[in-house]
């Protein structure tokens, strides 16, 4: 195909509609100082198009609302498109993963700040008014960034430079990530109060990179105001032996201090397991290596320092089950996997679905 082709390509529904979504939140973070009143009523219509984004992937008809689905109407324009409250409850009783409760609070707050914007003349802003709007679009921010970036990963990728590049305008500015941190900032010194770490996140560079040791020399961080997540793991290198050296999730080994390397899913769970039996008479009645219900990656858990490992996204354990039906060691919940099946097999009723 040409470039000219492909420039030409007809693009679907979801892709109009995400591209219409980025163009309103483009708007409404160029207009948050100069003109705050339509960066709120921007800002809204952005959200709600991408609330709807996952529903027209699915089928068009899901955001028509009320009235019998008509393609034509719907092309044309000719239709009214299901509420807030509709889009929350189609995306958790129809496609599965519902809104987290903060993201749907955030959400709401801006919803009904952009109602009361529309319906009541504001002749101006003062300062106070000005920064309850900017905390508010940043709180919304980050969890359209999730929603986006996590929940929906898959659906939204070819999109994904578009909101990196939108973050880091955002991060340069400093207006979302200032704002959302001086508001956690009490609660985050409260925190540190009561023992907890915090460093500077990679992300958006506030000071709220909750550092926590979820195991010896596996440390989780969390940022509570861009919600970064990631996980290091200190390991001794297998050949020079020195002490300091890292691993991130999905990565292979690369020591800082030799040429050792280490990659590959088989490979990388035999540095990390510590089973000292493995491969042994009595390695016949061990727990793993393990299914990963976090990640489904398959016999990716190890034994590790007392607990369990995932090899691939570094989740840990302090136990496994078995599924009741293909009797595979896994991490999830087991209940019901007889009939249901985990991860990696059918169960009962799969089994015999075409009996």
């Amino acid at each position: 195909m040409t470039k000219h082709a492909a420039k030409n390509a007809p693009t679907t529904d979801f892709e109009n509609l995400v591209r219409n979504g980025i163009d309103f939140l483009e708007k409404a973070m160029s207009q948050l100082d100069s003109d705050p009143k339509h960066s709120v009523i921007n800002f809204y219509t952005a959200v709600e198009i991408f609330l709807k984004a996952p529903l027209v992937l699915d089928h068009w008809s899901l955001v028509i609302a009320g009235r019998e689905p008509d393609r034509q109407k719907y092309d044309s324009g000719d239709f009214v498109s299901v509420s807030f409250e509709e889009a929350c409850s189609l995306l958790s009783r129809t496609l599965k993963k519902p809104l987290q409760k903060s993201a749907r609070d955030a959400f709401d707050k801006v919803r009904q700040h952009r109602n009361r914007m529309v319906h009541f003349y504001h002749s101006g802003l003062n300062g106070k008014q000005r920064n309850e709007i900017k905390l508010e679009q940043a709180t919304a921010w980050f969890e359209l960034n999730r929603f986006v970036a996590d929940t929906w990963r898959e659906e939204f990728k070819p999109f994904t430079n578009e909101f990196q590049q939108m973050e880091r305008t955002l991060i340069a500015n400093n207006h979302y990530a200032k704002a959302k941190y001086e508001d956690l900032k009490p609660k985050i010194e409260g925190m540190k109060k009561g023992g907890a770490t915090f460093e500077d996140c990679p992300r958006c560079h506030t000071n709220a990179y909750q550092a926590e040791e979820d195991a010896p020399r596996l440390t989780s961080h969390h940022c509570m105001v861009c919600f970064n997540n990631e996980k290091q793991l200190q390991l001794d290198c297998p050949d020079c032996g020195d002490a300091d050296q890292y691993m991130e999730p999905y990565d292979g080994f690369s020591c800082t201090e030799c040429d050792c390397e280490v990659s590959g899913e088989s490979e990388i769970f035999e540095l990390l397991d510590q089973n000292s039996f493995r491969g042994t008479k009595d390695d016949l009645d061990a727990d793993t290596p393990a299914n990963c219900d976090e990640c489904q990656g398959y016999h990716t858990v190890c034994e590790y320092e007392g607990g369990y490992l995932c090899t691939n996204c570094f989740a840990y354990f302090n136990a496994v089950g078995q599924c009741q039906w293909c009797n595979d060691p896994m991490t999830g919940d087991t209940a019901h996997t007889y009939v249901t099946g985990c991860e990696h097999c059918d169960g009962y009723a799969g089994h015999h679905a075409n009996d």
